[in-house]
């Protein structure tokens, strides 16, 4: 369970960014790291991003950053677990457009993270707007990375349906109806009748009263939960027509040489190019989109069962190698917006080096813009910490950016295409479930030759 606070900081930035790296705090800073920006300059650099978004008209309010906690059950996570997680849930939450220093405290029986980040975007210059929505955005984030590591859920999303009490017990992660619905999904999967669910909820720990209405109650849990409250979807009615869908799944193979021969049949119209044959045989059949069955196998030559099986696995597999390249993109464009930052955040500095060699009193000048020297030599480390040896030109960079942003969008539209090519498919196969359904199959393999 991840708890979410966030907070505004107004006066001083630097201070709160010296508490969440004490030493003492987070394992010597083992537990520290950060993006857009180095541990010991963020303050720095948070003000020189600020100070261009104002020339640029976008400094808005006085929030100078904000401060995010993320607080875990004490026992439910280890500190590199949860500082993984944390750097997971800060780069969802600010999409790479916000400096931000993230330590996970361990001197405290919870293990728990500071996310202070820049108030100000150093992508678009506009100012990180924290309302009720924002943060039921975040905890929505939150939630789902907590589940996907196998961690409870606890913060409200602002959906509906959730009374305070339940939202109270989602905040101590003992929500029993979640957990309810959680214990019946798995039960059912695994199930092919009603009294075999039943006895897996049983075996889950559940105690079951049968009557008017059928009821769970989990060990440790006061009253019975009734499976109407959990909503429509669980209603002993749907239960029943899910596990009536697993008993028809569980005979699915045995149709498999009926699917064959469907498939024959189907093809034979395709290879012919007798379209006008074959929307006579699906509307007798009841085959709903017949054209677009007719033409998704003739364009693409699927003339055999085995072809089009593979032909869905190759779609998937092709969804799955296009959302890798689009994450692998997406990184790419974050980091050189990093390194453009960088760059210019470095000529600055080294501008104001440069005319120091040049002043009447160099001991008060080196004095008077301490924080560009310092900030000059952070931020030569971090382009080397990058793989930049040679500071590019601004145009090249934005060109690079460009070229990348391009390649992006091209292939979030092959994505796109890849998609209606499998809801395509996805009518095309439930056509053929439809079909081999019928009990009187048979009796309609014939009407081709009409």
């Amino acid at each position: 369970m991840a708890y979410i606070k966030i907070f505004p900081i107004k006066v001083t930035d630097k201070k709160a960014l010296d508490y969440i790296t004490n030493p003492d705090k987070t394992d010597e800073k083992v537990l520290v790291s950060s993006f857009g920006c180095s541990p010991e300059t963020a303050d720095l650099e948070f003000s020189l991003t600020r100070e261009n978004a104002k020339k640029n008209g976008m400094d808005k309010g006085d929030n100078l950053a904000f401060h995010l906690i993320q607080s875990f059950k004490p026992g439910e996570i280890d500190a590199e677990t949860a500082h993984r997680l944390g750097q997971q849930f800060a780069d969802e939450v600010l999409k790479g457009k916000y400096e931000y220093v993230i330590s996970t405290h361990v001197d405290k029986d919870h293990i728990h993270n500071h996310i202070i980040f820049n108030a100000a975007s150093f992508v678009t210059n506009h100012k990180y707007v924290s309302n009720k929505r924002s943060y039921h955005k975040i905890c929505r984030i939150s939630n789902r990375i907590c589940q996907e590591n196998g961690l409870a859920t606890s913060m409200p999303t602002g959906e509906k349906g959730k009374s305070y009490k339940e939202n109270m017990e989602y905040h101590r992660g003992t929500s029993w109806k979640s957990k309810l619905r959680v214990s019946i999904d798995k039960a059912i999967w695994s199930s092919i009748n009603y009294d075999e669910f039943l006895q897996k909820m049983q075996l889950a720990g559940y105690e079951i009263r049968q009557g008017k209405n059928l009821s769970f109650r989990a060990p440790e849990q006061k009253n019975f939960t009734y499976m109407k409250s959990l909503g429509s979807y669980y209603t002993e009615e749907n239960v029943r027509l899910r596990l009536e869908k697993n008993r028809y799944k569980a005979k699915a193979p045995k149709n498999l040489s009926r699917e064959a021969r469907l498939y024959i049949n189907i093809s034979t119209y395709v290879t012919t190019g007798n379209r006008e044959g074959f929307e006579r045989w699906a509307k007798l059949n009841n085959l709903k989109e017949a054209a677009k069955t007719f033409n998704y196998l003739s364009e693409n030559n699927l003339l055999n069962n085995e072809d089009f099986q593979q032909h869905i696995s190759d779609v998937e597999n092709s969804i799955k190698a296009t959302e890798h390249r689009i994450e692998e993109i997406g990184n790419e464009i974050n980091t050189q917006k990093v390194i453009q930052k960088h760059c210019d955040s470095y000529r600055l500095c080294r501008k104001v080096i440069e005319d120091g060699k040049s002043a009447p009193n160099q001991k008060a000048y080196r004095s008077k813009h301490q924080a560009k020297y310092q900030l000059h030599d952070s931020l030569k480390k971090e382009l080397q910490d990058l793989g930049v040896t040679k500071i590019p030109s601004s145009e090249k960079i934005q060109k690079k950016i460009k070229n990348l942003e391009t390649e992006y969008a091209a292939t979030i539209k092959e994505k796109q295409e890849l998609h209606k090519k499998q809801k395509t498919l996805n009518i095309i196969q439930q056509n053929f479930t439809s079909l081999l359904d019928f009990s009187h199959l048979a009796s309609h393999e014939h009407t081709h030759t009409l």
